[in-house]
């Protein structure tokens, strides 16, 4: 037993890289871009280019990940992040051509939106900082931007009349997920400080509010403020009965099915 976990760990650290460690980004990687797809393919336009756009956000992704491993290694460790991140970066390039040849050139449009969202995430990462909230809130709004980009690939479609639904959506999503950053905090780094919970908790009571609101003047259905009355209860109860990272995650795929089917049965999105 011993011997084993011995040659996976040396494993793991000759091959950094290629396999992201944040378990809980699956989530807010897949969950925005399945719901632009289903609300392009609601409107009953043609969605060819999303396979490949798909697939050049994920390994997009992968390269980020890998830049982010190589500018926080210490200089002697950098060498090997540097093949993970040259193969995903130039597979989420080839992958973005196709989709820029299937959605129109168009597509680029979206690109100067992320650079004030990638850049500063960088840079927290050289700086060993990956992990800080702002950190996450940048990471999370590249990825609700998801929403958008799928539903709209040429971005003036999507600041155009009619869109307010679009950017309902993805500000709904955003709020889901950033609320995932602060409630997992006080689950694992964060675990009993009282800053924290108080901070998590009100968030989530606050988007309840928000949600009450928007259903109140009938922009979301009613039910957008059971789902974050439901997100609050879980920031309360879950943190102080220290539950396993295992099953953390298990609820967390709960709640982004959950949202899912929020968005699925939701006829005006």
């Amino acid at each position: 037993m011993t011997r084993t976990t011995t040659t996976r760990t040396t494993k793991k650290k000759k091959n950094p890289g290629w396999v992201p460690n944040q378990h809980g980004a699956w989530a807010m990687l897949v969950v925005p871009f399945v719901l632009g797809t289903t609300l392009r393919l609601r409107d009953g336009e043609p969605g060819w280019f999303l396979a490949p756009l798909f697939a050049c956000w994920m390994l997009g992704y992968f390269a980020f990940n890998a830049a982010s491993g190589w500018l926080k290694a210490p200089t002697p460790r950098r060498p090997p992040w540097v093949k993970p991140l040259a193969v995903y970066g130039a597979a989420s390039v080839v992958f973005g051509l196709v989709a820029l040849l299937l959605a129109g050139w168009g597509l680029l449009t979206w690109a100067p939106a992320f650079v004030p969202l990638i850049l500063p995430a960088l840079w927290l990462a050289a700086q060993r900082n990956e992990r800080a909230t702002v950190g996450g809130a940048l990471t999370i709004a590249a990825a609700s931007l998801m929403v958008p980009i799928a539903r709209h690939p040429h971005m003036p479609d999507a600041v155009g009349p009619g869109t307010g639904a679009t950017w309902l959506v993805t500000a709904l999503v955003f709020a889901y997920f950033f609320g995932t950053v602060l409630y997992v905090k006080t689950n694992i780094r964060e675990r009993g400080r009282p800053e924290w919970m108080i901070a998590s908790v009100a968030y989530h009571a606050a988007w309840v509010a928000v949600a009450a609101a928007l259903a109140w003047f009938a922009l979301v259905p009613w039910w957008w403020t059971a789902f974050f009355a439901l997100t609050t209860l879980r920031a309360w109860l879950v943190p102080p009965r220290r539950w396993s990272a295992k099953h953390i995650g298990f609820l967390e795929v709960a709640m982004s099915t959950l949202l899912l089917v929020c968005f699925w049965v939701w006829p005006g999105a």
